[in-house]
């Protein structure tokens, strides 16, 4: 894997790259002292992974990452920082992982086998064996053995929209209604046909063999595994419960959810398969957190809440579960700074107060001090 790693100060980029060359599957394609010159530089190199630093004059670690990630869509983020209140938003940009100097080597050690989870996962959808990927998370993107081009932009959306249905077949009434606005008459039929046909040309030329999709003749359309995030994560959150068994593999669905389903796309369709993968997205967020919490890798539990705070900041289970962690843990002086945000939040949002051993426990800790 091929990593850029960008801090500002000398000493501290010295030290990670001492500590990656350790890793004989890591090659440092760049340490840069200057953001604006990393990101200039990741145009062109293309990295797998970037470690970033969050507090930089004049470009900031999250800018930073949301530049590089624009230019090289799929690259992993990690934050490397000493600052632990910058960590809710830096998840914005949906890291993979937030490190607190100094970078403790069993800490690394984790993010490592991590990045190298994320890699293969990544790897499976866009390598040799499987040349076709389709992102649904964030902007849809469709990437293939060759330039695609969509004959119309209703054959786009019903692509998408297929997609969408999981393998599941729709009725032609469902077609018509979902991407030609519900009308009926013959015309608009025929067009449905048609576009129908124009689709089924392109996954031909795309996908001959059938290998990654295949469009059956009711309309289902069945997307191999390691081919598209959005069906990979669903498939992933009808399997049941986060355990310590499937742990790891909870991890990499998150991780998969680089931004919401089809963010871009403005098909009124969209909105409930949104709604459902951001309900899924919280459970699978608050069990794994749960689990990590409960094996005692409370660093790993705080990565994935403030992961899940960052792309819904109105989670109230989210704020709760991460104040259990601090309260747990005694960590006084995170527990009062999450538990005034919850405040804020309940009041303005729900106009709720939190529940009673939340603010008795805050006013314990600041009598105390």
């Amino acid at each position: 894997m091929r990593v850029f790693l960008i801090d500002d100060e000398q000493p501290s980029l010295d030290e990670l790259v001492w500590r990656l060359r350790k890793y004989p599957d890591i090659e440092i394609a760049g340490a840069f002292t200057d953001p604006a010159s990393s990101l200039r530089a990741a145009e062109e190199s293309r990295p797998d992974a970037a470690f970033l630093d969050i507090d930089m004059p004049g470009l900031t670690g999250l800018e930073l990452a949301l530049g590089i990630q624009a230019q090289c869509p799929g690259v992993v983020v990690i934050f490397v920082t000493a600052y632990a209140q910058y960590a809710l938003e830096a998840y914005k940009s949906f890291p993979l992982d937030f490190l607190l100097k100094p970078v403790k080597e069993a800490r690394l050690d984790e993010t490592i086998e991590h990045l190298r989870a994320q890699h293969e996962l990544l790897s499976r959808a866009r390598g040799p064996e499987s040349r076709m990927r389709i992102r649904c998370f964030g902007a849809f993107e469709l990437l293939a053995s060759e330039e695609v081009r969509w004959a119309t932009r209703r054959v786009r959306e019903l692509f998408l929209y297929l997609v969408g249905r999981r393998g599941t077949a729709p009725t032609k009434e469902e077609m018509l209604d979902a991407c030609f606005d519900g009308r009926r008459d013959k015309a608009t039929v025929n067009n449905l046909y048609m576009t129908v046909y124009r689709l089924r040309s392109l996954l031909s030329r795309l996908d001959a063999e059938g290998k990654y999709m295949r469009l059956a003749d009711d309309y289902s359309l069945a997307v191999a595994p390691g081919v598209c995030d959005y069906t990979d994560f669903m498939a992933f959150a009808q399997g049941g419960a986060v355990t310590g068994k499937n742990a790891a593999e909870a991890a990499r669905m998150l991780a998969l959810c680089r931004g919401l389903y089809l963010e871009k796309e403005q098909f009124e369709w969209v909105a409930e398969s949104a709604q459902e993968a951001e309900v899924e997205y919280e459970r699978i967020a608050l069990e794994l957190a749960g689990c990590h919490a409960a094996a005692g890798r409370v660093p790993e539990a705080e990565n994935v809440l403030c992961a899940l705070l960052a792309r819904n900041p109105l989670s109230a289970e989210g704020y709760e579960a991460l104040l259990d962690l601090y309260m747990n843990g005694g960590n006084c002086a995170a527990y009062c700074e999450r538990y005034e945000q919850y405040v804020r939040l309940m009041k303005k949002e729900f106009r709720l107060t939190p529940q009673a051993e939340y603010r008795e426990y805050y006013e314990r800790v600041k009598r105390a001090r």
